[in-house]
């Protein structure tokens, strides 16, 4: 009698005991296939921003390509002259000049050497921009010159506006649009100033020029 009930209790005590191994592998396997799906879920979704990247970076470089073909080929039409043209040509301090001329006008100021000394200066090439070139490389496509300034001149702010509008292909207010220029960096740019709105440059400009391609689309 005794046998038989604690071999009933020993069946009980191994059926739970298969029951909790059941269970333990049951949610082992169940946080292994979860972990498994969401790392691969993880990988998929790094797949698929990697690829987004490739497609950005894809479409930038297809722009930046485009940016530079376009600015090659706007710049091959460059006027052979430009900075004798368009920066050696020149005036400056315009304002100034306009103000000591009215003043020789008056009777007090009409025989002043000092005034028409500064008018003589701001007349003459003196104070006009003047380049020599140097250290010219040439390859098929592109030849590059350095443009050194011979001399420092004297500028005033809008002078400056107007020569950056040139070099730099920034636009100011009433600076007209350059279209013919050929590459212009700085590669020196030296301002000091002298006294009020009175600045003296000196620079050294990189020129690039850009030629056809035969056969360039």
């Amino acid at each position: 009698m005794l046998k038989s009930i604690f071999r009933e209790i020993g069946k009980v005590f191994i059926y739970k005991k298969n029951v909790y191994i059941f269970f333990t592998i049951s949610l082992i396997l169940l946080a292994t296939i979860t972990i498994f799906t969401f790392s691969k879920a993880s990988k998929l979704h790094k797949y698929r921003e990697k690829l987004i990247s490739c497609q950005k970076i894809s479409i930038s470089s297809l722009d930046s390509r485009k940016e530079i073909k376009d600015f090659i080929a706007q710049k091959t039409n460059f006027d052979k002259f430009f900075i004798d043209n368009k920066l050696e040509s020149l005036t400056f301090l315009e304002n100034e000049k306009s103000i000591l001329s009215k003043l020789l006008l008056h009777p007090a100021f009409s025989n002043s050497e000092q005034i028409q000394k500064r008018l003589s200066f701001i007349n003459s090439n003196q104070n006009k921009l003047k380049f020599v070139e140097e250290k010219v490389i040439k390859s098929t496509l592109i030849t590059e010159t350095d443009e050194t300034q011979l001399k420092p001149i004297e500028i005033d702010e809008n002078d400056l506006q107007k020569i950056l509008s040139i070099v730099e292909d920034i636009s100011f207010n009433d600076c007209e649009k350059i279209t013919d220029a050929p590459q212009l960096i700085c590669k020196n740019f030296s301002l000091t100033k002298k006294r009020e709105n009175i600045f003296s440059l000196n620079m050294k400009i990189l020129k690039r020029e850009f030629y056809k391609k035969k056969n360039y689309e």
